[in-house]
This record gives C-alpha cells, sequence and structure tokens, in this order.
C-alpha cells in the first residue's frame, strides 16, 4: 500500500481553472532532472507508475545506447494520493461591530474567496464567500493588500485537495489537444474554428490547444521549454473543494497486486 500527501503550486490563471472545473491535468518536471539532460537517449519502459521491489511508486527507463537503466520514484505517488494545493495568498483583518477582529486569507486567483480563522495563527474555522463589494485592493487598515509567494502557504489554507486518478511518465509534445484542455486551456474570441484563440493566461494566446500550453509552459519552464522536449509526469486528478485535512475519505491508498509487464515505448518488449 503507497500513500502519499505532497503539496503542489499553481499560478493565479491556473487556480481559477481549477476553481471552475476546467483543469483536470497538470505536467510536471520534478525528480526526472538526470534523465532530461539528454532526453533523446532515454525511453520508459513502461508508461504508467508501477511499484518496485522496495514498494515505490514509479518509472523504469532504459539508456538506448548502454542499456543501463534507472529507476525514478514519482514524488507525487500513484492513483488515489491527495495533493494539496498551494496558491499566492494573503492575510487580511476585520474588524466586526463586537469589536472583534478576525482574520482570514485571500486568494489572488479567486480574490473574493477566503477561510476565516480564530485568531492569526488559529485553525481553520470555515470557508466563507466574502462580499461582492469587498475592495481587496486595499488592506482593512489602509495598507496595500500584499499577494505572499504560494510557497509560504501553510497547509491549512489550503482550499483545494487533488485526488490523483491517473500518473504517467511521456515526452511533452506527446501532448494531445484533450491533454491541453484539461491543462486548463480555453478558447477565447469568437468567429469560425479556423480564426479561434485559445489561451491559458491573459495575453498567452495560441492558434490550437497545444500551441496555447505550449506558451504557458515557456512562461513556466524556462530551463526546460517546449522545444527541448523534457519527460515530464502526467498528473490526471479530481478537484476538491476542501482543504486535505477535513477529507472524509477512505480512497486515499493505492495498491497494485502485480507490475504490468514492462514494455518499451512503441510497442517493443
Amino acid at each position: 500500500m503507497v500513500r502519499k500527501q505532497r503539496f503542489i503550486s499553481f499560478i493565479p490563471p491556473l487556480i481559477q481553472a481549477l476553481h471552475t472545473g476546467r483543469k483536470t491535468q497538470t505536467r510536471r518536471l520534478q525528480g526526472l532532472d538526470g534523465i532530461n539532460q539528454d532526453p533523446d537517449h532515454w525511453v520508459p519502459l513502461h508508461a504508467a507508475v508501477t511499484l518496485d521491489t522496495t514498494g515505490q511508486l514509479g518509472v523504469a527507463f532504459q539508456h538506448l545506447e548502454t542499456g543501463d537503466r534507472q529507476w525514478l520514484p514519482c514524488p507525487y505517488g500513484g492513483p488515489g494520493s491527495h495533493l494539496w494545493v498551494k496558491e499566492p495568498w494573503s492575510s487580511l483583518v476585520e474588524q466586526h461591530e463586537d469589536g472583534v477582529e478576525r482574520h482570514c486569507v485571500a486568494y489572488e486567483g479567486t480574490p473574493r474567496v477566503g477561510i476565516r480563522t480564530p485568531g492569526c495563527l488559529g485553525a481553520v474555522d470555515h470557508i466563507r464567500y466574502l462580499d461582492d463589494d469587498t475592495d481587496l485592493s486595499e488592506h482593512y487598515f489602509g495598507w496595500p493588500l500584499r499577494w505572499r509567494a504560494a510557497r509560504y502557504m501553510p497547509r491549512r489554507f489550503s482550499r483545494f485537495t487533488l485526488t490523483l486518478t491517473q500518473v504517467r511518465v511521456e515526452r511533452l509534445q506527446e501532448l494531445r489537444r484533450d491533454d491541453a484542455i484539461a491543462e486548463g486551456v480555453q478558447r477565447v474570441g469568437g468567429g469560425l474554428l479556423r480564426w479561434e484563440n485559445w489561451s491559458a493566461t491573459d495575453g498567452q494566446n495560441g492558434a490550437s490547444p497545444e500551441a496555447a500550453f505550449a506558451l504557458l509552459w515557456n512562461h513556466l519552464n524556462s530551463t526546460r521549454p517546449w522545444n527541448a522536449n523534457p519527460f515530464v509526469w502526467v498528473l490526471s486528478f479530481t478537484v476538491r473543494h476542501v482543504n486535505i485535512d477535513a477529507l472524509d475519505d477512505n480512497s486515499s491508498s493505492y495498491t497494485m497486486s502485480s507490475q504490468p509487464a514492462l514494455t518499451v515505448a512503441g510497442g517493443a518488449s
């Protein structure tokens, strides 16, 4: 049995895609640095993550020239693992009629949604929606609202939990149209299909979902750009609008009774 509870970060436009249900996939580089030094000379022996003899989930790679093999564990676990989401955030203080100051958290991705806490460092109380006319451009004491980087978000302030449904490894440019749309790319503008544009973030439009995702990828991954075609973990997931510690769910474990046969991509055994 393998169980993982790791965090994962997203930029605000992709948080919006999670919030509206448009994003059900993400591609990540973590743990693949060695292979991606020369990705053209390596091939995965199986696409989906599988268990090794020590119970780790991952993928075995083989060097095309030397025949050497490397086992790379997946840092995100496998189907059934939970990932709690980090995102840019900021703390606020509300002065209520009863004279009590209450602290809450605002989110840059959807700035009118907050988690109220009974004290600056207290435990999460409940999720609520701020009033539509709440002006979050100014702190309640008149100071500018400053968004804090996602990496500093405490676990208790996370409001999305992802449950992995599939984990595989592939080259980045194997992305298909449906994959790009599952990554959160959406159609913008109107007109005939051949005139349509697609975008994942403001100001980054492509003539196809794949082209729009490539622009997004290059914006987020300058060291391993689209043209380098690195290997990536492809994580498919469902989204729960709940803190991971509030899950009432027994489906967080993943078991595999036997390992699938090791096959080289392309069908060769």
